[in-house]
């Protein structure tokens, strides 16, 4: 291994037990001493049964001191390891969702801007994958599993060299024995035959290095395959049935799903045919070391310069320690693999914040009154040379209800987004207050905002906790958000009321319309109660009556409060007090809904004609 990848090997193994140890700080010593107490057992039997044997073989004296100590010892390393193998066990298996938490909790801190960036979600799938133990070994459990054999393999290698150890203590040999026999007696003798081991044994490390390159491999090729087996498996699912079915797409769907497994399996048993073979090559390599070592101990054996005890203590100690080498070997070779799988996990959780998170902590107001402002603001997307928005600059008083319109494309989401501070202008400022919204401890600028956008979701939660957010809530509080937005029948009328869970993730759940979901996200726009509310096309799947009723409705629901409505039903206008038309990314006009309509070459009611004229 060269020095750099020496390197790289401690810098990744630190990082890989600095994560086991900051949640699990206890399970580390209680692995090494198992290890250390596992490994220790056999050897008892080995040692003190060797010497059992010689007593026998000259009269027993002693011999039961030496049972009495062998049942001794087992029975107290035996009782240890079984004392601290339940903990050790149930930590383990804890770890195993580690890795998973550990990146749910990246994705849900990390700035939203990088979530949409095919960077960042290659990294992602790269850390998933690495954990979920593809391509021959990964994640948390695997790494402490195939540590905590490794550290009982270099144990058991320790004891057996001990062992051994007596094989290089020259026996008396009479000044005419054959000369065979005074070499198998010299100390220089068994150095020269642990020389040979170790180096028949060195052999079989870059073997190692070739297997793990074939496990990579199909790591690698892993990602790629299980991102499509992932994506062709989403569409059985309920939410494109519909579309599979009534564009008669399943057999397309399974055809390309074969064609992608059929090359994903090629490639796997490719690597596969690889690493077995070269594992077939490393067992052959190492049982080279167990036939030199029982030679040269059955030639001390015959030579006697040795007890028959001690051959069998020998023996017993080679075949332990040709064991402990072979699959120590290919344990420190899967925790190389580990320490890189776990690189790609450091990798995604150590990806820094793009976006700079202020410290000052907003005004707490009981009257509402916070100003915003966009100040000759511009933006575009990441990797794109087409600006969204360009020169933007407007207010949004306190109390004031505005509405957002424009064609599609016009940059009315970016805008709210923007507002969101899910992005940053890329020139221009936002001020809440006359502050750069920037400055502000962003958890408290968010605070400040009640969103439901034109794509929200909903969770496979309760329906009240949906409505919360949270999974204890004010039942009272959730049941008036529920009548404001037109949906307090609906629910009084489900069994489990507020306990009813959404979508068919247990046998009772239910499945929302569209329009009853959007009310729904209303409601829980509704009970965060900030003070600024931001609707994205909040009635878009509601039919007429259940529309006019929010829009009756909306003064009340938002009495007090700054609201900004985008939709592309122009009579929603009529409720609003300022309009800012938007235009390619520019705001084209501003004003009041009869104003605007006075303006009859403008966009505003250009649009507005579009629509009336099918009413």
């Amino acid at each position: 291994m060269k020095k750099t990848e020496l390197r790289e090997f401690f810098r990744d193994f630190r990082a890989s037990l600095r994560v086991v140890s900051e949640e699990m700080p206890g399970l580390l010593p209680v692995t090494v001493l198992c290890a250390l107490l596992d490994s220790a057992f056999p050897f008892v039997s080995i040692i003190l049964g060797a010497k059992i044997l010689d007593c026998l073989l000259t009269g027993g004296e002693g011999v039961m001191t030496l049972v009495w100590w062998m049942v001794g010892l087992n029975f107290g390393i035996g009782l240890a390891v079984r004392l601290l193998k339940p903990y050790k066990d149930s930590q383990l298996r804890k770890s195993d969702n580690l890795t998973d938490m550990a990146v749910m909790k990246k994705c849900l801190t990390m700035d939203y801007q990088q979530l949409e960036t095919q960077e960042i979600m290659d990294r992602k799938t790269r850390a998933v994958e690495a954990s979920r133990n593809c391509g021959g070994g990964g994640g948390t459990l695997g790494f402490l599993y195939d540590l905590a054999d490794a550290l009982g393999h270099g144990a058991t290698i320790l004891y057996a060299l001990l062992t051994v150890s007596r094989l290089f203590v020259p026996g008396n040999v009479a000044p005419d024995a054959p000369a065979w026999v005074r070499f198998l007696n010299a100390p220089w003798a068994a150095l020269a035959l642990l020389a040979a081991a170790l180096g028949v044994t060195a052999a079989s490390i870059p073997l190692t290095k070739w297997v793990n390159e074939a496990d990579m491999k199909m790591y690698e090729d892993g990602i790629d395959g299980n991102r499509r087996f992932g994506a062709f498996y989403r569409l059985v699912d309920y939410p494109v049935g519909k579309d599979m079915r009534t564009y008669n797409l399943g057999g397309m769907v399974l055809d390309k799903f074969m064609r992608n497994e059929k090359t994903k399996n090629a490639r796997f048993r490719k690597n596969y045919m690889r690493a077995q073979t070269i594992r077939s090559l490393i067992s052959v390599v190492n049982l080279l070391t167990v036939l030199l070592s029982y030679a040269f101990v059955g030639l001390k054996a015959m030579a006697g310069l040795i007890t028959v005890g001690a051959v069998s203590m020998q023996v017993g100690a080679i075949t332990a320690f040709a064991g402990a080498v072979s699959q120590g070997i290919e344990m420190l070779g899967h925790l190389d693999l580990h320490r890189k799988y776990m690189r790609e996990f450091a990798a995604f959780l150590d990806t820094p914040s793009q976006k700079y998170n202020g410290t000052l902590p907003v005004e707490k107001r009981d009257d509402g009154d916070y100003d915003l402002e966009f100040r000759d603001v511009s933006f575009r997307y990441p990797n794109q040379e087409q600006w969204s928005l360009r020169h933007v600059t407007c207010t949004l008083p306190k109390g004031q209800k505005l509405a957002i319109v424009g064609p599609n494309g016009a940059g009315k989401t970016t805008f709210i987004k923007l507002l969101c501070r899910l992005y940053d202008p890329t020139e221009g400022e936002i001020l809440l207050n006359g502050i750069d919204i920037r400055k502000y401890d962003y958890g408290e600028y968010l605070s400040l905002l009640s969103v439901v956008f034109q794509d929200f979701k909903l969770f496979s939660m309760k329906l009240g906790e949906n409505v919360a957010a949270s999974v204890d809530y004010d039942h009272r509080r959730v049941w008036d958000c529920l009548e404001k937005s037109g949906m307090r029948e609906c629910v009084a009328a489900m069994p489990e009321k507020l306990d009813t869970g959404l979508f068919q993730q247990k046998e009772d759940g239910v499945e929302l319309s569209g329009g009853e979901g959007q009310k729904l996200a209303i409601a829980r726009a509704l009970y965060k109660d900030a003070p600024v509310v931001i609707l994205d096309e909040p009635t878009a799947a509601l039919d007429p009556v259940s529309e006019y009723e929010i829009y009756s409705r909306f003064g009340r629901m938002v009495e007090g409060k700054t609201s900004v409505y985008i939709s592309h039903r122009m009579s929603s206008c009529r409720f609003c007090d300022v309009v800012y038309v938007f235009d390619g990314g520019a705001i084209v006009q501003t004003g009041a809904h009869e104003e605007l309509l006075a303006q009859e070459e403008g966009l505003y009611a250009q649009l507005w004609r579009a629509q009336a004229q099918y009413y």
